[in-house]
C-alpha cells in the first residue's frame, strides 16, 4: 500500500497514460518506498502530475557509472517516491 495519497495519484496518472510499474522498493535510504516505472516520463504526463499534485518535488539525475540516468516525484511528507527512467 502507497502511504502518499499524492504518489498514488500520481501512479494512476502515469498507468492512465501507459506507464507500467516495473517493481517496487520497500525502505530504500531515507525513503519508506520507490515505485520504479518501467518507461520514461513523458512531458504531457510529467505537466500533468505538477498541475494535479503541486506538493510533489520534482527531481532529475544524469547516469552514473552505478546508476542510470532518472527522474521523478519524490513526497517529503510520505517519503514515497515514484520514479522513471531517462
Amino acid at each position: 500500500m502507497i502511504s502518499s495519497p499524492s504518489i498514488s495519484h500520481a501512479l494512476v496518472i502515469a498507468i492512465s497514460a501507459g506507464i507500467r510499474v516495473k517493481e517496487v522498493y520497500e525502505s530504500v535510504s531515507k525513503v519508506e518506498m520507490v515505485i520504479y516505472m518501467s518507461s520514461v516520463l513523458t512531458l504531457d504526463v510529467r505537466r500533468v502530475i505538477e498541475r494535479e499534485e503541486p506538493s510533489l518535488r520534482y527531481w532529475s539525475t544524469e547516469e552514473t557509472p552505478d546508476n542510470p540516468a532518472s527522474e521523478g516525484f519524490i513526497c517529503d511528507e510520505y517519503h514515497v517516491g515514484i520514479s522513471f527512467p531517462k
